[in-house]
């Protein structure tokens, strides 16, 4: 099934970030497409089949600084390169994303100040949320390093969330020929309460948890390599001491709110604003819509 990846390219580090991120997913499978834009803010945002004016001068603006783009790529038959609009440029990602029924928008996070990080209010983070789509962050520094993915690694806690987190990074790692690596976390305040249950009590919530994630690898058909990990700790740290070596990280987004939008919750969220690999960050979709776990 063809899938349409698209991401917004500035000529800066983070462009060429989210850029070099885009094309590793979209060389995962022949079928799929890759789309790159350089958004210009207009309102209205729809845009005339021959603009004139200043609508005129920003598009030519934000076309010129695709050269880079297509100097790199050229423009192959599974290749586009254009310009688009939007009140801004998370909205014209999101709008374009609509447009086109993108599978992923990916996005690059800044380097300014040294920070390297997402920044609040920047438009890493206004294109992450709500979007319709599936959000993959490239971390700083990532084009330097851009390889073909290896090991994908997933966050699971049985929900249904993470379970449809678990398909989505069997089905990228089985196309790539990919290691699954499906992280759990005990987290220190349900070892705490155990311990009421007696001196074996952590230890019998540990084996619980490997017991559902080795269930949950049980049930994934066509990847040759699993690697399942339990961790216990605060969740943050733990995930990302276990996946600071992957080449990309899957998250679901949280369990209420608007349907097939991405929603942050706090772990997912800390997650992002300092990614350490990867991150492909899905939206939510109807609990009807996933499968059982």
């Amino acid at each position: 099934m063809t899938q349409r990846i698209i991401t917004g390219y500035v000529d800066s580090p983070a462009g060429r970030d989210a850029l070099a991120l885009a094309e590793v997913l979209a060389g995962i499978d022949p079928d799929h497409e890759l789309l790159v834009t350089s958004v210009y803010a207009y309102n209205p945002p729809e845009e005339p089949a021959e603009p004139s004016g200043w609508r005129k001068v920003l598009r030519d603006r934000a076309n010129a600084e695709l050269a880079p783009v297509r100097e790199r790529l050229g423009e192959p038959a599974d290749v586009t390169i254009k310009p688009s609009c939007g009140l801004s440029p998370s909205d014209g990602l999101h709008r374009l994303a609509v447009a086109e029924d993108a599978t992923v928008i990916v996005v690059g996070v800044s380097h300014n100040h040294g920070m390297r990080r997402v920044q609040a209010g920047s438009i890493t983070e206004q294109t992450i949320t709500g979007s319709r789509c599936a959000v993959a962050i490239a971390p700083a520094g990532y084009a330097e390093d851009a390889g073909p993915l290896k090991t994908v690694a997933v966050a699971f806690n049985g929900s249904g969330e993470s379970q449809q987190a678990l398909d989505a990074a069997a089905e990228i790692a089985r196309a790539a020929g990919a290691e699954l690596r499906i992280v759990g976390v005990v987290e220190p305040a349900a070892v705490w309460y155990a311990a009421y249950g007696g001196s074996d009590a952590a230890g019998d919530l540990a084996r619980i948890v490997r017991e559902d994630l080795t269930a949950a690898a049980g049930r994934v058909e066509g990847v040759e390599r699993i690697d399942v990990r339990v961790l216990t700790g605060e969740p943050v740290k733990a995930i990302t001491e276990a996946t600071d070596d992957a080449d990309l990280l899957v998250l679901g987004s949280r369990g209420y709110g608007p349907i097939r939008r991405v929603l942050l919750g706090s772990v997912s969220a800390k997650l992002v604003r300092d990614p350490a690999c990867p991150l492909l960050v899905l939206p939510r979709t109807a609990v009807e819509d996933s499968p059982a776990v």
